[in-house]
């Protein structure tokens, strides 16, 4: 008989594979899992993070290079995972209330820290600026890069000047970098 060194049930496990071989084709291990307050599960693979869906019987595959940041907070017990979205979008936000993250918030953070390809802040108002981030996802190394732009608090996108002075500088970081 083989034992499993797991914390995690089989079905999260088996669940995974699924929505990894529908979107990818291709299996993925489960490297950290962690069990939400309502029963059902979070896990991470080295290409991805599975997400709760809407429907109870699914779940949701998000690249590490589509995570924009997560923090977790003590005092509500909840994992705060924010998603990248297209430019002037706010980010998708994803609660996961569970007791503590243990493993899978390790794991959160190492993946998303290694899907950073480079991170470059660009003044464009006094200190006020723009963070252009690109990614790649951290399982394979031939993947594509995509870039994120992200205003400082107190720019907007529908400001005169800043959409051109953001793209302007996404096109200096991508020349300095040759992505």
């Amino acid at each position: 008989m083989r034992l499993l060194r797991t914390s995690w049930p089989r079905e999260t496990a088996d669940a995974v594979t699924a929505a990894a071989r529908q979107s990818t084709g291709s299996k993925e291990d489960v490297l950290a899992a962690v069990q939400l307050a309502n029963g059902r599960w979070a896990a991470g693979t080295r290409a991805a993070v599975y997400l709760p869906s809407d429907t109870a019987d699914a779940d949701r595959r998000v690249g590490w290079e589509c995570i924009e940041r997560a923090n977790w907070d003590s005092e509500a017990s909840v994992l705060h995972i924010y998603e990248t979205t297209d430019f002037g979008t706010p980010l998708r936000a994803t609660e996961l209330k569970v007791d503590d993250p243990g493993r899978f918030g390790q794991l959160l953070r190492e993946r998303v820290d290694a899907s950073i390809v480079v991170q470059r802040h660009v003044p464009l108002a006094g200190k006020r600026g723009v963070r252009i981030v690109g990614r790649r996802n951290p399982a394979t190394t031939d993947a594509e890069v995509t870039w994120n732009i992200v205003l400082d608090k107190g720019l907007e996108p529908t400001q005169p000047g800043v959409v051109d002075a953001a793209e302007a500088a996404l096109q200096q970081v991508r020349d300095e970098f040759g992505i």
